[in-house]
């Protein structure tokens, strides 16, 4: 199983990651069970340490774990991605070429 550790002695499981909040200089992590974990680090920072190919930024304060997708969809001219969690989060026009990648 991939970890991916927030400090030393503290690690999540990949797969248990919902999706990420930036919090100022802080960062949420939305977990499956439904808790959260908050981080000191940015969400910058945490891009840059977790795998491109499962975890992509939808907009300036939110970065989501495909896996965790449930559906896309467009609702008045703006697209949101709907979490298996049951949360709907919105994409940004800037990252809507995201979603093709998602879709592919």
């Amino acid at each position: 199983m991939d970890y991916y550790y927030l400090k030393r002695n503290d690690s999540i499981q990949l797969i248990d990651i919902v999706f990420l909040e930036a919090l100022e200089n802080y960062t949420l992590f939305y977990l499956s069970n439904g808790s959260k974990i908050i981080s000191s680090s940015t969400l910058k920072r945490h891009q840059e340490k977790l795998p491109e190919n499962s975890f992509v930024r939808i907009n300036r304060s939110m970065m989501i774990n495909t896996r965790h997708i449930r559906k896309i969809f467009c609702k008045n001219d703006t697209n949101f991605i709907r979490m298996k969690n049951g949360r709907d989060l919105k994409v940004s026009r800037r990252r809507r070429d995201t979603l093709d990648l998602i879709a592919s």
